[in-house]
């Protein structure tokens, strides 16, 4: 028999609810957090000039390599509740610097997608307002950013289940209105009613490694289910599906959405706001109703993406207050609403002051959106990279590496080096500035585990918290949460 191992009276990540959502509410957080809607009208606008005729095969790809991440992310979601997800999974594979790599990484890219979001929303409320003959600008857009934020903390403050409903619902509407008019659209491409359409050439395909890196940035967020495992009904299963199902459904949408833009009816135009989706120009009032429309759509999809973005920062700033590598008043949870409101509080004013900020330093809102998806983009591709590396690593610690997981968890790895090396060989230096940026963030917060660990020597042995059986949990009929040793 192997050591007796004694049980806590008390779980690492206490405060959080348990059990609380429905495998429909931990889908909203993986949805939500991506903002697909958004996706869906912008991104193949995006891809299609470097990929030319190769786009719709670009989105199956990335799709089948995102399905391929989520595979490795479960087979610790199947072990593991824990409330940080893949920085945890991370250290338990790869030990504890790689994993604060991870850590800081998913901390980057949740709060550059939410200041990105937050940002978005402002932009197209401030659209909708112009319509009405509210004066558009700077102010307005900093103003409404401002309303975002506190709306979604007030929102986030009162607890989980309903951010999770809210979310799910917003972002459900947000897709039915952008695949509505997507198909509107294409009708009228068809019937000719539209404007002629453009033709897509082939392109050398010199930045096709760009394109590809591209389509992978509309998926990134589907793994933030693993952040709410606590508060989870059934997390081992509830998480699991979730993440292993949310690639699939995305890669569908995307592709459809693809397949519709490639008619060239549909382009892009910029201006005060970031990357708007235009409607084949028309005098009818058909074209202005669905314009409206595709705005309110988007508008939704990005306030969501505030709340399932901010939903999973706060869960791993809590994680990182509870071991010890932040402050440990960021580990607090509301005493009333179970959430972590102090993680929130401290996230959320950053949240929309660097882009407001940015907003008055920059040419437009489009040039801030664009930088901060960049850096966020930056931050979640680490992090799958790592959790990637990890996988096999973690298995054959605990005794139960198979063939399968070997050979995902290291190829999928090496094809996201490749595309990643590729991109960054083929595009214009915007790029390498956010690169410089999330480069200098991460060594920040290497710096600061490093601090950290002279003032509590054991916190390499505390960092990557999970949810465990506690005391209680013997005697009562309830799921224990343990990773297999």
């Amino acid at each position: 028999m192997g050591p007796t191992r004694t049980i806590r009276s008390r779980s690492p990540v206490a405060g959080l609810q348990r059990a609380q959502l429905t495998f429909t509410q931990v889908l909203g957080q993986s949805v939500s957090a991506v903002a697909p809607s958004a996706v869906m009208v912008t991104l193949p606008a995006l891809v299609l000039p470097a990929a030319g005729h190769l786009t719709i095969a670009v989105f199956i790809l990335t799709a089948l390599m995102m399905t391929a991440v989520g595979y490795c992310i479960t087979q610790f979601s199947t072990r593991m509740v824990a409330v940080s997800g893949l920085y945890s999974y991370t250290v338990k594979g790869l030990g504890p610097v790689p994993g604060i790599a991870a850590g800081w990484s998913l901390v980057i890219g949740y709060a550059a997608a939410a200041m990105a979001s937050a940002l978005g929303a402002a932009s197209y409320m401030a659209v909708l307002l112009g319509r009405v003959g509210v004066p558009a600008g700077k102010p307005v857009i900093a103003g409404l950013t401002v309303l975002v934020g506190g709306a979604a903390l007030i929102l986030m403050v009162r607890g989980i289940r309903l951010s999770a409903r809210i979310s799910l619902a917003v972002e459900l509407f947000a897709i039915v209105v952008a695949g509505v008019v997507l198909m509107i659209a294409f009708g009228g491409a068809v019937t000719g009613s539209a404007a002629s359409s453009k033709t897509v050439a082939d392109a050398p395909h010199s930045a096709l490694g760009f394109a590809i890196l591209l389509a992978i940035t509309s998926y990134v967020g589907f793994e933030s289910a693993s952040t709410v495992a606590r508060e989870a009904q059934r997390p081992f299963v509830t998480v699991t599906r979730a993440i292993r199902w949310t690639p699939l459904a995305l890669g569908a949408l995307y592709t459809f959405a693809a397949v519709l833009q490639a008619t060239g009816s549909i382009q892009t135009r910029t201006g005060s706001t970031p990357i708007v989706l235009s409607l084949p120009d028309s005098a009818d009032t058909l074209a202005g109703a669905l314009s409206v429309a595709m705005e309110i759509g988007i508008t939704a999809s990005w306030i969501a993406c505030v709340i399932g973005s901010t939903t999973a920062l706060s869960r791993t700033l809590f994680a990182m207050g509870r071991e010890g590598l932040l402050p440990e008043t960021m580990g607090h949870a509301h005493r009333r609403y179970r959430t972590p409101h102090v993680a929130l509080s401290v996230a959320v004013p950053v949240i929309v002051a660097v882009p407001v900020g940015y907003l008055f330093a920059a040419d437009s809102s489009r040039d801030v959106l664009v930088g901060l998806l960049a850096v966020s983009a930056h931050g979640y591709i680490v992090a799958y990279l790592l959790v990637c590396l990890a996988t096999p690593a973690f298995l054959r610690r605990i005794g139960e590496l198979t063939t399968v997981p070997l050979i995902v968890g290291l190829a999928t790895a090496a094809t996201m080096i490749a595309i990643i090396v590729w991109a960054a060989l083929t595009v214009a230096s915007p790029v390498w500035i956010a690169t410089a940026v999330y480069s200098v963030l991460l060594a920040a917060g290497l710096a600061a585990f490093l601090v950290r660990r002279r003032r509590v020597p054991d916190l390499a042995e505390r960092v990557g918290v999970f949810d465990e059986t506690i005391a209680g949990d013997v005697f009562a009929d309830y799921n224990p949460w343990e990773v297999r040793r």
